[in-house]
């Protein structure tokens, strides 16, 4: 079974997670579209108030770690385009490569997260 998961922040990266357990010998991918993985949202305005100096202490696994730890494959900076339920195919930019690829799957994980809104 190969599972892709869409988003690799707080929920994804838990499901993952969670899925590795249940499931040791699928083929799981996660597809972040920014550079981190698993790092504290609720940290975030620690960061911003600069009570947290470091945004590397804001990081809960790497994709290193998420790698050794569970087996998982993590893309990050890979920016899902379109997904295609009917084939089960995904369309990908890799955003570091400047290249377009795609994925199929057998089941779909979402959790892409959400945009914060800028205070004027």
């Amino acid at each position: 079974m190969k599972v892709v998961v869409v988003g690799g922040v707080a929920g994804g990266a838990s499901a993952a997670a969670r899925l590795r357990r249940l499931a040791e010998n699928a083929e799981i991918i996660i597809l972040e579209r920014g550079e981190y993985i698993s790092f504290a949202n609720c940290g975030l305005p620690y960061y911003i108030g600069e009570v947290i100096k470091k945004q590397d202490n804001l990081v809960v696994q790497s994709p290193e770690d998420m790698k050794k730890r569970f087996n998982l494959d993590v893309r990050v900076l890979n920016e899902v385009k379109s997904i295609d339920i009917e084939k089960k195919q995904i369309d990908i930019y890799d955003i570091k490569n400047k290249k377009n690829y795609r994925e199929s799957y057998d089941k779909l994980i979402l959790s892409p997260g959400a945009v914060p809104i800028k205070p004027p």
